[in-house]
Order: C-alpha cells, then sequence, then structure tokens
C-alpha cells in the first residue's frame, strides 16, 4: 500500500486483487490515516455488480458504467477537497485509468491519475490516456498498478518487462519517482524483489 501526503491532502493507492475483505481493510486503514482518497486497482470480482461495494465514511467514483471495474477511487465524505472526474483525459481506457481534478481550499487544483496498467502485446491500456493534457496542469500525481519492471525505478529489478511506455513518460516530462527500494508486490505471485507500483509527480513537487 502506498501512502502520499502533498501539502496536507492524503491518499492511499492499493490494488486490491478483487477481494473485498482486501478492500474494506485498505478503506479502514483511510479512516484511520484520515486519507482524502484512495486510489483502487481491481476492487471487486469480475461478475460483480459495483453496487456490492460501499462504505460510510466514503464515496466511490466508479468509471463508466457496464465495462469492468479495474480502477476506482473512494472519496471521503469529510474532506475538504473537491473532487472532480476529468473523463475526457481517460477517454478509450476502458477504466483502466481515471483522472480526478483535486480542488484544495484556496490553492491551485492537482491532478491525480489512477492508473492500473496491463498487457504486454500491443498498445497498453495507460497509453491511451491524453498525458499531454494531464501534463498541461502544474501539479500532477500519476499512481497506481503499472505491472511494469525496470532498473529505473527498481535498481534489483531481474529483468527488464512491459516498461518502455512507462520509462519514456517518465523521460519526457521529467516526473519524479517517489518510491524507495522497498518491493510493492509481495506473496506467490510476486516475482524476485518487485516494484511495480509506483508514484510519480510533476518536477513542481520536486
Amino acid at each position: 500500500m502506498a501512502f502520499t501526503q502533498v501539502p496536507q491532502l492524503v491518499a492511499l493507492q492499493h490494488n486490491c486483487a478483487r477481494g473485498g475483505q482486501v478492500l474494506e481493510a485498505v478503506l479502514e486503514t483511510a479512516v484511520r490515516t484520515k486519507a482524502d482518497l484512495v486510489l483502487i486497482q481491481e476492487p471487486r470480482e469480475e461478475g460483480e455488480k459495483d453496487s456490492t461495494r460501499s462504505h460510510p465514511s466514503f464515496r466511490f467514483i466508479q468509471g463508466d458504467e457496464g465495462v469492468p471495474a479495474k480502477c476506482w477511487v473512494a472519496v471521503n465524505q469529510v474532506s475538504r477537497y473537491q473532487v472532480t472526474e476529468l473523463k475526457d483525459l481517460t477517454r478509450g481506457c476502458a477504466n483502466y485509468a481515471q483522472a480526478l481534478e483535486v480542488k484544495p481550499p484556496g490553492e491551485p487544483s492537482i491532478v491525480i491519475v489512477n492508473v492500473y496498467d496491463r498487457g504486454s502485446v500491443g498498445q497498453r491500456p495507460a497509453q491511451a490516456v491524453q498525458w499531454d493534457n494531464v501534463m498541461r496542469y502544474s501539479r500532477v500525481i500519476v499512481a497506481g498498478d503499472m505491472n511494469a519492471h525496470s532498473l529505473m525505478w527498481n535498481p534489483k529489478a531481474g529483468s527488464r518487462r512491459n516498461a518502455v511506455f512507462w520509462e519514456n513518460l517518465i523521460t519526457e516530462h521529467a516526473l519524479v519517482i517517489w518510491n524507495s527500494e522497498e518491493a510493492t508486490r509481495m506473496g506467490a505471485g510476486a516475482s524476485n524483489h518487485s516494484i511495480i507500483d509506483l508514484t510519480l509527480t510533476s518536477p513542481a513537487w520536486s
């Protein structure tokens, strides 16, 4: 689970691996840490309805109706931030990415892109995001499960896989990588020292 605080805005990011109990635990952690936002990947099983997941402290931004859920954002009901989904920036992403405008009281907007990127053949879902328009904002956060391995963010990576798009995006826009060298994926499905969940920001916050 990634924890971001920039400044006063508190956000969590977690891939719930389609597990309801995992989602519930993440949201309870968000309540305890007074998080404003929770960026969620794989929030539910493919056959479930969106309405099967709820929490009294959060409202969900769930993407397009009728499209399998890949990304959700949970917004704390008592957060001081105004959160609006920018659907035009992620049209064609099939719910693999969400763009949000987050307005702090009396400060410039922050654009947050929540990503669950998959696929190793052809175009990856995140490539459909209108990144040039996203990067026109001065304060940008990109966070999620990129499913990519690279020495750029993991000096212990045993191989380079699915990384070209993300390496190019980071380089082209001078994005700052906030990950430590701590692995972000553990358990039976993890191979070696795996860092596939990233938190990136525009250079204004470096």
